[in-house]
């Protein structure tokens, strides 16, 4: 008893270091989460070959309003094209299409991003390029036309050579020309980052003709997870979160800790009873086993002696032969069908048992020795008619009745065996009965 109260202690003990230890990391996380807040809501995302979001594209040249312009691009080559412009249309252009979304509405928010930096190599005649963040909403949008996707547009300064450019995307506006051709009220004009679909990339405006080269090594958007006087007050209202919970557990420990122990002794109980139920039972069938058995015979000889009993043993014919060709996990599986089939079948107050192998045993009151025969032959015929896991299967019977339950069990299931073998000997899928006091000890067959 010392030692154990020692022990819980010590426990104890450890219990409330982890507690204070777990207290000083939260406050040194705290005080990290406040110094750092910058680093730790620090959110980019990258658009670009090996990049951590996933894109399609998509292009076309100025043909689409009569222009003749062209655009040369290939799927194997993202983010690399050309555009030759041309004079036919009054404002020539190509346009190269990043799409974000999966042709149905549903793209990325971008609403608490507030950088856009590119970085590109450019060979051609133009001094800036045309970026467009296209956003989806139901209320004005169709997924059918992407014309109807709101265009948030910035013209952006270019010069030949590799160079990164950066923009605010707070310096975007809506475009013009989108807001009047489709007749969007003033309320829905603002601009708008909460459902992008499309990044799309143009010549800008007053292009010159000829050829431009365009090569985007990456297109980066950098932004806060949330903001940062939300981060406070959610460390703030972690903290108060915190301290409750602590209140209330301490509260609350000697119910739990009530609880626990009740909940211990009613485990401790049903593990004793499960392993007193297990030693008696086959772990395939789910039937008695021998020692099972024996404690039920003890509690059937306590009930009272003067009554008839069977005892029969069923043993499946063949058995050996189905294991062989079928494996031993059929073999299992027909075994437990078959003790199934025995259990459905026989009476709650009925004993029965795997007693070894393919045999079963199965231990009743009776009326007189005809009724033990009939009941072995009831049993017999529905084993003969069931399905079982690859074919038919059939089994033999040994009975031996008494009127009166024997002192001892064991030579009783002798004779029964006695009964079985012969009944195996006759041809097997039969009944033999074995009765005592007869000087053939196979007295009767079905």
């Amino acid at each position: 008893m010392t030692v154990r109260r020692a022990s819980g202690s010590v426990r104890q003990a450890f219990s409330d270091l982890r507690f204070e230890l777990a207290v000083i990391g939260l406050l040194v996380m705290t005080i990290a989460a406040i110094s750092f807040a910058g680093l730790i809501l620090r959110n980019t995302v990258v658009i670009g070959p090996g990049g951590s979001m996933p894109f399609t594209t998509e292009w076309h040249g100025d043909d689409i309003l009569g222009g003749n312009s062209t655009i040369d691009a290939t799927l194997a080559r993202p983010l690399t094209w050309s555009c030759q412009l041309r004079r036919r249309y009054q404002f020539p252009y190509c346009s190269y299409v990043l799409k974000l979304d999966h042709n149905d509405g549903r793209g990325i928010d971008l609403s608490r991003f507030q950088t856009i930096t590119i970085t590109l190599d450019y060979r051609g005649p133009a001094d800036s390029f045309r970026l467009y963040l296209k956003n989806f909403d139901s209320r004005y949008s169709k997924v059918e036309d992407g014309g109807t996707d709101k265009y948030n547009q910035i013209e952006l300064p270019l010069h030949n050579g590799r160079q990164t450019i950066q923009a605010r995307l707070s310096d975007l506006k809506v475009a013009d020309w989108w807001l009047q051709g489709n007749h969007i009220p003033y309320r829905w004009s603002r601009r708008q980052f909460d459902n992008v679909v499309a990044l799309e990339i143009d010549t800008g405006n007053n292009a010159s003709p000829g050829r431009h080269v365009f090569r985007i090594d990456r297109i980066t958007l950098e932004g806060k997870i949330v903001p940062v006087e939300q981060w406070y007050l959610g460390i703030l209202g972690f903290w108060i979160i915190l301290i409750c919970m602590f209140t209330i557990s301490r509260i609350l420990g000697l119910q739990r800790d009530l609880r626990r122990r009740r909940l211990l002794e009613q485990v401790a109980r049903g593990e004793a009873q499960l392993a007193r139920e297990s030693a008696r039972r086959d772990h395939l069938t789910g039937l008695y086993n021998r020692r099972g058995v024996t404690e039920g015979y003890q509690q059937m000889l306590a009930e009272g002696l003067d009554r008839p009993v069977a005892i029969m043993i069923a043993d499946i014919d063949h058995f050996k032969m189905i294991n062989d060709r079928h494996g031993h996990v059929v073999g299992d599986e027909m075994l437990a069908k078959f003790a199934d089939l025995l259990r459905r079948n026989v009476r709650d107050t009925d004993l029965i048992a795997r007693w070894g192998g393919e045999e079963f045993l199965l231990i009743g009151h009776v009326s007189d020795a005809q009724a033990a025969v009939d009941i072995a032959d009831k049993l017999r015929i529905k084993i003969a008619a069931a399905e079982f896991p690859h074919g038919a299967m059939t089994a033999s019977f040994g009975v031996y009745y008494c009127d009166r339950l024997p002192d001892k069990v064991r030579p009783a299931i002798a004779l029964a065996d006695r009964a079985l073998y012969a009944a195996k000997e006759s041809g097997r899928n039969r009944v033999i009965l074995h009765e005592s006091g007869a000087e053939n000890p196979i007295s009767r067959a079905d």
